[in-house]
């Protein structure tokens, strides 16, 4: 068993689980790096232990409930008490109209994203309640807020969003924190292999927000960590966007009138 604070950390093996298993073990947790990739985890969790830090691999699926109870159980006896939870586990699909969409495409996405959500909070939270303490953070996306062309993966993250907030209204008597974080189109080995694919512009991502930036996992990964800390002790029901200020400009950037001064400095 630990004295750290165990960090479970699933879809670890790359992208926005990894950056945060990673940033966590930097600053002294003890991560588990879980995923359905074996071998990226175990590769993942040795670079965390070359660094100094103190981390274990597991594999297992995220839309399977018997796995994720297997997972849950295996770290508690094995490594220690969960005390912070970040379910990065999930699927991306490519934009296509409700008409197109194959069900059982949606109904996989579905099943991964949102039920592999509930279903992880769910086994982890059992396991914190009798503690009175513990934090968990769930990944939404700017999708959480407004439509985009994903019929599937757009309302599972909309879905996500509610269920955090509540979690964190159901889990709060009990001294547990649920957050989530809303990451805008992020360069993760996915995003970048859809790019090199031809179905995603990095000039579009970058002029997408109100700062004319890519956001790489590092981001997100940097405000997860903030949410599990003591400096967000009072926050709870958040789905935090980290999206270059994308929500924030949606609109304001459709204004079909000229705006004086627009991208100056002064009185211009």
């Amino acid at each position: 068993m630990t004295d750290k604070r165990v960090m479970l950390v699933t879809g670890a093996a790359s992208g926005i689980g990894q950056a945060t298993a990673e940033t966590l073990a930097r600053a002294g947790d003890e991560v588990v790096v879980a995923d359905r990739n074996a071998e990226g985890a175990e590769a993942v969790a040795a670079g965390i232990r070359a660094a100094g830090g103190v981390a274990h691999a597991r594999a297992f699926q995220a839309g399977e409930d018997a796995s994720v109870h297997a997972l849950v159980d295996g770290v508690e006896e094995e490594i220690g008490p969960i005390w912070g939870l970040v379910h990065a586990a999930g699927l991306l699909q490519n934009a296509m109209t409700s008409q197109v969409m194959d069900m059982d495409e949606h109904d996989e996405i579905w099943r991964v994203n949102y039920r592999g959500t509930y279903v992880i909070t769910k086994a982890v939270g059992a396991r914190m309640i009798p503690r009175q303490t513990g934090a968990m953070v769930t990944i939404g996306s700017i999708n959480s807020f407004a439509a985009l062309p994903l019929p599937s993966y757009c309302v599972g993250k909309a879905a996500v969003k509610s269920l955090t907030e509540l979690l964190a209204c159901e889990y709060g008597v009990h001294k547990i924190r649920v957050n989530g974080v809303a990451p805008t189109y992020t360069i993760t080995p996915a995003i970048q292999a859809r790019i090199d694919s031809g179905h995603r512009d990095p000039e579009a991502i970058r002029a997408s927000g109100a700062l004319p930036i890519l956001v790489y996992p590092q981001n997100i990964a940097d405000g997860i960590e903030f949410l599990l800390s003591d400096k967000a002790a009072a926050i709870t029901g958040v789905m935090l966007p980290i999206d270059a200020g994308l929500i924030a400009s949606a609109i304001y950037k459709q204004y079909v009138a000229p705006v004086q001064g627009f991208g100056q400095i002064g009185n211009g």
